[in-house]
């Protein structure tokens, strides 16, 4: 079973995430967005093996600190397609491709453990905007159609603000 440490970074907040497995503490950094060193302070303090950086998608506040922490780790950036999955330790995570906030947007799902990593296409009781570059409102609805096939029960670990579950989101967010 996967673990998860949140590190919130930055002047807008940004979730940066170390998935790991507990056993062999292998781990991945999702979104490494600013403040390079209270990440690499995390996964020292935390014992932990970088084996591969994800973003969820390319913009600044979730890039801004990648070039220290890919030099700190010594890990690629995995170029995630839809449907790969990724290996950490004995665990899996899962690539789902889901536009509309940006073009090449994704989120990781670990089935075993009942989470997805949604980026900035699904927060607490909101959605990703899609006026910017690359944003796409038809786009983002049919990802978020997509994640919301996932059980009531999924918790949901989002790009910025809290977390939440599926049911909770289905219940209450307002966009869906």
């Amino acid at each position: 079973m996967l673990k998860t440490h949140k590190i919130t970074v930055g002047p807008l907040q940004t979730n940066c995430y170390l998935v790991f497995d507990e056993k062999s503490k292998e781990c991945v950094v999702i979104d490494p967005g600013d403040e390079a060193d209270k990440i690499i302070d995390a996964i020292t303090s935390n014992n932990l093996k970088p084996k591969m950086i994800i973003l969820t998608h390319d913009h600044y506040d979730h890039v801004g600190a990648l070039d220290e922490v890919k030099k700190f780790t010594r890990c690629d950036i995995v170029d995630s397609k839809d449907g790969d999955n990724l290996k950490i330790g004995e665990n899996t995570l899962e690539i789902i491709k889901t536009p509309g906030h940006t073009e090449d947007g994704i989120c990781l799902v670990d089935k075993e453990s009942g989470i997805i990593f949604t980026g900035d296409t699904l927060f607490k009781n909101s959605i990703g905007r899609t006026d910017l570059g690359g944003g796409d409102h038809n786009e983002i609805q049919k990802s978020l159609k997509l994640i919301m096939e996932f059980p009531d029960s999924y918790k949901i670990y989002p790009g910025h603000g809290p977390d939440s579950t599926i049911g909770e989101e289905r219940k209450n967010n307002h966009f869906l």
